[in-house]
């Protein structure tokens, strides 16, 4: 007898979201069915990560700053989550991780279209922040100086700063995955070296944004010359 389908289930769409994995007698061994749910889970929050990004960059063309930070919060709490899901991945022996890479073909984490998707949509936000705050009269360095008089684009610009460093995070956290599972004196399974992924771990989605925190360090250094305790 066929057993019938809660609401939960048919809005969900249970049955084929649970049958988009591997079943067990196709199991490279046991713990593939781990790999392959993490790595689905991730590209579910790659999506919504996507979809709040355009959310985020339509509202600051609309000129909706704090519309667009709410966007960018929620991005930034799926970046936080991202790597405790990956650190699930741990639980798999190398060994046993060898033979899952194995049967990969000549996949790799690289080729993930949502990583990929963040990794090409993230700097597109510059271009209407840059012009919120051209419209006010400021560069990042004037708005960190004066962060009170224009709230709505200081906190915008907090998120931003926020996302960025959140995805370097998940890049570096990738990155000491791969070196727990097969190393970094290796070549991925396309034959490109381990240690390429290092150089990604170093790109930045908004770079004036991060020197401005220096300028600002170096400007309020000049105009208080502190010295040393005691003098």
């Amino acid at each position: 007898m066929t057993k019938e389908l809660s609401d939960y289930e048919k809005y969900i769409r249970t049955e084929e979201l649970l049958r988009l994995q591997k079943r067990e007698d196709q199991l490279a061994c046991e713990d593939e069915l781990t790999f392959q749910v993490i790595h689905q889970i991730a590209e579910l929050h790659f999506k919504l990560v996507m979809q709040y990004l355009d959310m985020a960059k339509a509202a600051m063309t609309a000129g909706k700053a704090d519309a667009a930070s709410d966007q960018l919060r929620r991005m930034n709490l799926h970046m936080k989550q991202l790597p405790e899901v990956f650190e699930m991945v741990k639980v798999i022996s190398p060994f046993d991780y060898h033979k899952i890479r194995l049967a990969l073909g000549r996949g790799s984490g690289q080729d993930s279209p949502g990583f990929n998707q963040i990794l090409q949509a993230g700097p597109t936000l510059w271009e209407p922040f840059q012009k919120l705050m051209a419209e006010s009269g400021l560069t990042p360095l004037e708005l960190q100086k004066q962060p009170q008089s224009h709230p709505s684009l200081f906190r915008l610009m907090q998120e931003m700063l926020q996302f960025d460093e959140s995805f370097q995070s998940f890049r570096y956290h990738h990155l000491q995955l791969v070196r727990r599972m097969i190393g970094l004196e290796t070549n991925s399974l396309k034959g490109v070296p381990a240690q390429a992924l290092q150089k990604g771990v170093r790109f930045e989605f908004y770079p004036p944004l991060w020197k401005a925190i220096s300028e600002l360090t170096d400007w309020t250094g000049s105009s208080y010359q502190a010295r040393p305790l005691g003098e």
